[in-house]
């Protein structure tokens, strides 16, 4: 795929982009002073619902994800390497992939979590997951749910969807990135992984989880070898940072991450500095006028504008404050 095919899928996201949310949008609805305030300032920024069943049901998911969808489904038309946009969409496949595969082993009817979000419809996955049996999907992807299914017959263990899936979701990403081989979505994906490694770390040992719940869960597509890490996180999390990380580019910030008290690493930020990377990554590639990074760009700044819509109408409605939601909002991209 040439940087030129993507001419004009990036004239597209110019129109897009002017329909995200600023940071003057955010500052009314973080200012209102109720939820109703907060869905009067976003009914009047494009968003589709109606305020009055919003303000009844809380259903904020319902219309978030529907406008996702919509966004999606018009850019794996219009984009020239559909891979690209799966760099982003992925993970929901893989979560509706384990809402059928907890259907199929529990016997509950779990429909209402999946999300139509990805490059394969939702009908085409429940087949998968209820003959073990695919048609055109990923081979990677048709693996995974065989695997699940197959510990779940031998092991009853209904984790299986869980543990399978975050499994194969990363070994299907770092195939996608080798694929496009693209440098900047390489070291997306490389960021990716590793830090997810080190989050996944710091919060089993904050829950005191059992060494072999590492071995469960930490995946082994990431640039440290999973067997290191999982060696060196019984100094600690902080250990880990210094042993495996100190090489990475980002170091320095990982460190700034580390409490001087108590060694310990705070979730939240680490989670933070993630968002932080990957958007530097796409960022100096948002006005160039051809190649994939304005599409990873906008479809990223997407993203965190739906996870900062969320957090400030749940926030509202739970009366939490203006000061508690600035911190924990993701920074405003792509205004």
């Amino acid at each position: 795929m040439q940087d030129i095919d993507y001419k004009g899928v990036n004239t597209l996201l110019r129109t897009y982009e002017l329909q995200l949310l600023t940071e003057a949008d955010y500052e009314r609805m973080l200012k209102a002073p109720s939820l109703k305030e907060a869905l009067d300032v976003l009914k009047g920024t494009g968003y589709q619902f109606d305020a009055k069943e919003v303000l009844v049901d809380k259903a904020f998911e319902k219309f978030l994800m529907r406008n996702l969808a919509e966004m999606y489904e018009e850019l794996f038309m219009a984009t020239p390497e559909v891979e690209v946009v799966e760099i982003f969409s992925l993970r929901y496949t893989y979560h509706n992939l384990k809402v059928l595969l907890k259907q199929r082993f529990s016997g509950e009817n779990l429909e209402h979590l999946l999300i139509p979000i990805g490059k394969y419809s939702l009908e085409s996955l429940k087949k998968l997951v209820d003959t073990g049996e695919g048609d055109d999907e990923d081979p990677i992807l048709i693996e995974g749910v065989q695997e699940s299914i197959r510990d779940f017959e031998e092991a009853h263990r209904l984790e299986a969807a869980t543990v399978f899936m975050d499994t194969y979701y990363f070994k299907h990403l770092r195939a996608i990135s080798t694929r496009v081989n693209n440098p900047t979505i390489t070291t997306i994906t490389d960021e990716m992984v590793d830090l997810y490694n080190l989050s996944t770390i710091v919060r089993s040992l904050k829950q005191k989880k059992p060494r072999g719940f590492l071995y469960t869960v930490l995946s082994s597509s990431g640039t440290i070898p999973k067997q290191d890490l999982i060696e060196e996180a019984k100094n600690g999390s902080a250990a880990v940072i210094r042993k495996y990380f100190m090489g990475k580019t980002y170091s320095s910030r990982l460190a700034d991450l580390i409490s001087d008290s108590s060694n310990e690493i705070d979730a939240l930020q680490l989670d933070k500095l993630m968002d932080a990377l990957t958007y530097e990554q796409v960022a100096a590639g948002l006005y160039q006028p051809f190649g994939p990074l304005p599409l990873l760009g906008y479809l990223f700044a997407k993203e965190k504008e739906v996870t900062n819509i969320r957090l400030i109408l749940v926030g509202k409605d739970n009366q939490i404050s203006e000061e508690i939601l600035r911190e924990r909002m993701r920074p405003v991209y792509g205004s």
